[in-house]
């Protein structure tokens, strides 16, 4: 997450610094136009599902499909093991946060080893250290070694931050890399969602499933035997050849500097951040949402899959129809109807429909979380990929923790509804005044022309 050959990289023999011509997105005037498509290849480039055509991506779909409805089933698991043994939101909002601060101080350095080093070797390093990781919690979830206590899964979970802060940059850059028609780029971030979103419904699922009748121990265990799916699928792939960067190029103030020079990539980002912070990390409180309803685990894993499965519904619509409508507009409709979403449900006691804002707020995240990615994937230099993705995995990876963490605290003082609508409401702030600095930008680059 391979661009066409006429595609930029800057090589060991270029200059030290990235001058404004690499600076240009990736959809500037240097590329060469394609050639339009006509008759079956039309056909092709139309469906929702193109870039399955491509065997490396095929198989890296299916490795991670696997392997991410086993990290969904060890996350039920584990927010609902910490709340059974704390009983306190401020705990599940630890070990949220746990990972933010590791993740942080490691994230720069991992977008710069996406830029240095083949990214399916990096992923390679990553997925193991991952699996083992999961082991470890099953092996500390079974009692057999010692009794499992709430800053042992804060620990693993700071461990993982660090395997997510070099996994995640080169996993955003790598569909780059086995995708081999530029065109297919779009398509391929649409189905890595959707890939994502289907095993964020399955994955719950399952774990609820197994909480009730074998215990989290198992989903820990299923989800470090779910690794060898995508370790497997990495040893198949044939990524196109890997140019490595001189390691004095890689600056990730670069990165930065081309997100500051683009107010709408920038724009992007800071609602990124908003939605990180504010919404996505809501679900770190399910567990005392759903004891508050009586519903105890099975409501847990049902409101997960609920969200889920509305993720997976507005996956599909994006892969179908996403190309039709204007990138801005779902990008700022998707972050503004997933605060309403979450506000409605603040204000619901009723299980039903807190289910139902559940799924409209999976449909209006994925939209906009598919809209975000692509605008920055088409727009970003292919020199600056690994550190312009390690900013956006840095804000995603780093905010949505920290903000469990935070709303953890603050569910404690407020209680659980009172702090899903503060979050909800500070959310849709954000994404209204930054669409008001949009309409401000368009207004004005129209009256220059």
């Amino acid at each position: 997450m391979a661009f066409i050959p006429q595609a930029k990289r800057l090589n060991t023999t270029e200059t030290d610094t990235i001058t404004n011509r690499e600076l240009a997105p990736a959809s500037s005037s240097d590329t060469p136009e394609e050639d339009p498509l006509t008759g079956d290849e039309a056909l092709r480039a139309r469906s929702p599902f193109y870039a399955l055509s491509f065997r490396n991506f095929r198989l890296f779909f299916v490795g991670q499909f696997i392997s991410v409805i086993g990290t969904w089933m060890q996350t039920v698991a584990q927010q609902w093991v910490v709340y059974d043994l704390t009983h306190s939101a401020a705990w599940l909002g630890i070990v949220s946060g746990a990972s933010a601060i590791p993740y942080v101080v490691f994230a720069i350095w991992g977008g710069q080893v996406a830029d240095r080093y083949p990214r399916r070797t990096t992923l390679l390093v990553t997925q193991t250290a991952a699996m083992i990781l999961a082991a470890c919690l099953a092996v500390l979830a079974s009692g057999v070694l010692i009794p499992m206590r709430a800053w042992h899964i804060a620990l693993l979970a700071g461990l993982l931050g660090i395997v997510n802060a070099f996994n995640m940059p080169a996993q955003q850059a790598l569909v780059a890399d086995i995708v081999e028609d530029r065109t297919a780029l779009g398509n391929a971030i649409a189905l890595n969602s959707l890939r994502f979103n289907v095993a964020r419904f399955i994955g719950p699922v399952l774990a609820g499933t197994a909480l009730v009748k074998v215990g989290a121990t198992w989903c820990f265990w299923l989800n470090a035997l779910s690794f060898v799916a995508v370790i497997w699928s990495l040893v198949l792939i044939r990524p196109r050849p890997f140019v490595p960067r001189d390691v004095r190029d890689l600056q990730i103030g670069q990165g930065l500097a081309y997100i500051g020079k683009v107010p709408s990539i920038l724009r992007v980002y800071l609602l990124l951040g908003a939605a990180s912070l504010f919404t996505w990390s809501i679900s770190t409180i399910f567990p005392l949402l759903s004891t508050e309803l009586q519903r105890g685990a099975g409501g847990y894993s049902a409101m997960m899959s609920a969200q889920g499965a509305g993720a997976a519904v507005g996956g599909l619509g994006m892969a179908f129809i996403g190309s039709r409508f204007p990138r801005r507009l779902l990008v700022y409709g998707g972050i503004v109807l997933q605060s309403l979403a979450l506000i409605f449900l603040a204000l619901s006691r009723s299980y039903p429909l807190v289910l139902l804002c559940l799924t409209l707020n999976g449909i209006a995240l994925i939209a906009f979380a598919i809209s975000a990615n692509t605008k920055v994937q088409e727009e970003v230099p292919d020199a600056l990929r690994g550190r312009v993705m390690a900013v956006y995995s840095l804000v995603q990876g780093a905010l949505t923790p920290l903000g469990g963490l935070l709303i953890g605290f603050v569910s404690e003082h407020v209680g659980v509804h009172s702090a899903v609508g503060l979050f909800a409401g500070a959310c849709f702030v954000v994404a209204s005044a930054l669409w008001a600095w949009s309409h401000v930008d368009r207004r004005s680059v129209t009256a220059r022309h």
